[in-house]
């Protein structure tokens, strides 16, 4: 299968890169072509469609994403992504009292997220004990005393919903509840001059904690679904508890 190349991108660094694929293209796909997972979807060049996750590179390669694949956040070679992470090295990440700058904070929350989209591959392929170990690794190695627990979190929670790990599920869900129910509080005693500022944050906190909520009853956590209902409805307004596309406002990040 060849990759089409979308429309709209004329720089003349485009058209290099471009014609490096080609030429790639024609002698086989002797030699990978990586894009970082980091970098914006702007320096994709359209070309997503072709990405297949293996860690925090994505390797394009001339097999098309099934709809499937797209509407899961891309096609995941679970064996190369799984031999990889497993022996990464963590550089002290997990270390008591390591501190962390702005930009190592958001390489770590987006190597959580990585993690649990391996994690969330290996279960649909009926490798459970794979993904348990690499949520596991997840939170050894990015601990919240160092990686502050937040939105990537749910993914995490999720997984162990989905492995039937309901006590490692409920824990990390309870920890995360309480977290974006502390911040809403917060941004509930401002004045409405001042709580306009933080939409975005307020719509996010609201939303995870339905998510939580909903995610306990999903896997029919009947008595702990309505714990958190009950702390849900305790700050939000039940006309407020829709799924936030329908409300129009932003989605969880």
């Amino acid at each position: 299968m060849t990759i089409t190349v979308p429309k709209g991108y004329a720089t003349k660094g485009d058209v290099v890169l471009y014609d490096f694929i080609m030429q790639n293209a024609a002698t086989g796909w002797k030699r990978p072509i990586y894009f970082a997972v980091t970098t914006g979807a702007e320096a994709y060049l359209g070309l997503e469609e072709y990405f297949q996750l293996e860690g925090l590179a994505y390797r394009l390669v001339p097999i098309k994403n099934t709809q499937d694949e797209m509407q899961q956040g891309g096609r995941v070679k679970t064996d190369i992504m799984y031999e990889n992470i497993m022996k990464f090295e963590w550089g002290g990440l997990d270390k008591p009292g390591v501190s962390l700058d702005e930009n190592c904070t958001r390489m770590a929350s987006n190597m959580r997220m990585q993690m649990a989209t391996l994690a969330s591959a290996l279960i649909n392929k009926g490798q459970k004990a794979k993904a348990e170990k690499v949520l596991d690794l997840c939170l050894e190695k990015m601990p919240d005393a160092n990686v502050r627990f937040e939105a990537t979190l749910y993914t995490i929670i999720a997984g162990y919903y989905q492995l039937g790990k309901m006590d490692k599920a409920m824990k990390l869900s309870t920890q995360l509840f309480d977290i974006f129910e502390n911040d809403l509080k917060v941004f509930n005693k401002q004045k409405a001059v001042h709580r306009s500022s933080f939409n975005r944050e307020i719509g996010q906190s609201k939303e995870i904690m339905r998510r939580l909520t909903m995610l306990a009853d999903q896997f029919r956590q009947e008595a702990y679904s309505k714990e958190l209902m009950k702390r849900l409805t305790a700050n939000v307004p039940m006309e407020e508890l829709m799924p936030q596309e329908q409300q129009g406002q932003p989605a969880m990040q």
